[in-house]
């Protein structure tokens, strides 16, 4: 691979250019090295994020490490099942129109395939979900953020989808909502990963009540 590092920061190094290495395998690779002082590998889209317990290395150990790596092919993470009652997406009827579809299509097709989790972030237990068929793609971000977007909520933007895990400020379009508790700070349970793949399906609103407060991992695949 024709990597390149850069530092982030004391403690962080930014690996770029995985060529035919995917993300989350390299990350789990570099984990598996026993590398001292490496607290954490973490996958995103194109690249992987090594944080270190103390100062971090030299960048050039850091490609030799690397360069000492065999490719390996992106091994298919856990299947996490997600139900979801669209019916309590405030932002699902403005979302069809703008996508000029029947609210009841955006349902089917955001429920009908498996998304892959690329990234977790901006807030604990947050995953970033891709990609979104053709017809759901190309919204983008809501002009003005929500101060407060419940915990549970499903989203859309551009070519993405997520779970809101807590209420966090957010600027996504929600058309849905989950019943389950996906993670979990205070327990520090965090079980959706780079790497890993979701579903959702689609529940009415009497299930969602049954389910509400249930943890995704002890309910999922």
């Amino acid at each position: 691979m024709n990597v390149r590092v850069f530092r982030l920061g004391d403690r962080s190094v930014l690996v770029r250019g995985l060529g035919d290495w995917d993300p989350a395998a390299l990350a789990e690779a570099v984990a598996e090295t026993g590398w001292p002082d490496l607290d954490e590998a973490v996958a995103a889209y194109e690249s992987v994020a090594l944080y270190f317990r103390t100062s971090g290395p030299d960048l050039g150990e850091v490609l030799e490490r690397l360069a000492g790596l065999e490719p390996r092919a992106a091994v298919p993470g856990r299947l996490w099942e997600i139900p979801v009652c669209y019916k309590l997406g405030p932002d699902l009827e403005e979302a069809a129109a703008r996508l000029g579809l029947p609210s009841g299509v955006v349902v089917r097709l955001h429920s009908d395939r498996e998304y892959r989790c690329h990234a977790v972030g901006f807030s604990p237990g947050f995953p970033y979900l891709g990609y979104l068929p053709e017809q759901l793609s190309g919204l983008p971000r809501l002009g003005s953020p929500r101060p407060r977007v419940p915990a549970g909520s499903v989203g859309i933007t551009g070519r993405q989808t997520c779970v809101y895990p807590s209420e966090t400020p957010g600027g996504w379009w929600l058309i849905g909502r989950t019943p389950l508790t996906v993670a979990s700070l205070s327990q520090e349970r965090f079980p959706i990963r780079a790497g890993d793949r979701v579903r959702f399906r689609a529940i009415g609103p009497e299930e969602y009540d049954r389910m509400v407060g249930r943890p995704l991992w002890e309910e999922s695949t």
